[in-house]
């Protein structure tokens, strides 16, 4: 089996360095002691960490995904700890791939060590980690060989989400791990734990609404938390989230929310009956009108962007017959 290889960085820390170095280095320190908790349950994963980045690697592919999913939801809940705290945030971001990951035997100095790596793998991971937005975790795995068995190991503990909108290496199809959900709890603990995070998501959005450098990245990581969310849509009442959702986003910058939401419903066991919905029908008529609607049709309509347009074209076959 090729090793599994995984660049992992943090979303923004070059900007906290400039603004406050001493608060970084507090940033940093979560970010090394909840990797360090981590790493010493899980001896069949090796890594480094140089600055904030994480470079890790093993041969069982389960053992790296779980871990790194692990690792996302104890960084993201820490960020409660950074309330209004001037764009200082604790958001990994990273790539995941399949390869040849080999560490050189050479001489070192009491005043020169070395991370001499060799690896087709790292170098795609972090191909990987710089094309994406958000606290995302993207697997790359060949299509056509024994690497797309990542889709099918019932021993990875995430959901496993293929974006067809990433194209970066020949016949590799890429996968967002949504991390939010930890699938080796039972249901009624996955949803506390998926309702805690998904409130720190909504809130981070809202307290940096007018931070427009960092939005989109906020946007991005509430988008996982909401897909991850999909299968514990309420069918019988109005469900909170997406409520919450519908009342605090109506500003049209949040149009990828409103696409999400659409995404999110199509992803639900009950995708023929929620589009029926009277709040779901409201919120459709209400957005649809607004100029960031815009932006909705311009990405469901690009080429890459196919299976997205088909979740967008069952959503209005089952809502139109109702509302029409």
């Amino acid at each position: 089996m090729p090793d599994i290889v995984a660049f992992i960085d943090l979303v923004g820390f070059g900007s906290m360095v400039t603004q406050d170095h001493n608060r970084a280095k507090e940033i940093l320190t979560d970010f090394y002691n909840i990797t360090y908790n981590i790493f010493k349950d899980e001896g069949d994963i090796k890594g480094s960490l140089i600055s904030d980045s994480l470079i890790a690697y093993s041969n069982q592919e389960e053992k790296l995904v779980n871990a790194l999913t692990r690792l996302y939801r104890d960084c993201f809940k820490k960020n409660d700890e950074y309330a209004n705290s001037d764009n200082f945030f604790l958001l990994p971001r990273g790539g995941v791939s399949f390869g040849i990951f080999k560490v050189q035997e050479l001489n070192e100095l009491p005043n020169l060590t070395k991370e001499f790596i060799i690896s087709p793998a790292l170098v795609h991971s972090a191909r990987i980690e710089a094309s994406i937005k958000g606290s995302r975790l993207l697997l790359g795995a060949r299509s056509n060989g024994g690497e797309d068995s990542v889709t099918w190991n019932t021993k990875i503990k995430s959901i496993l989400y293929q974006d067809n909108s990433i194209s970066l290496w020949g016949d590799y199809k890429y996968m967002d791990a949504l991390w939010f959900l930890d699938l080796n709890k039972d249901r009624v603990h996955q949803e506390e734990e998926i309702l805690e995070l998904l409130n720190l998501a909504i809130n981070f959005v809202q307290q940096n609404d007018s931070r427009d450098k960092h939005l989109n990245q906020y946007i991005n990581t509430l988008r996982i938390g909401l897909l991850s969310y999909s299968k514990f849509i309420n069918i019988r009442s109005e469900d909170p989230i997406i409520s919450r959702l519908i009342d605090d986003f109506q500003d049209s910058k949040y149009w990828f929310i409103w696409l999400t939401i659409i995404e999110m419903i199509m992803e639900s066991p009950d995708s023929w009956a929620l589009p029926n919905q009277d709040y779901i029908i409201k919120f459709y008529k209400s957005v649809s009108i607004k100029k960031g609607w815009s932006h909705v049709i311009e990405e469901v309509n690009k080429p890459e962007m196919d299976y997205l347009k088909q979740d967008f074209n069952s959503f209005l076959d089952e809502m139109l017959p109702i509302s029409g």
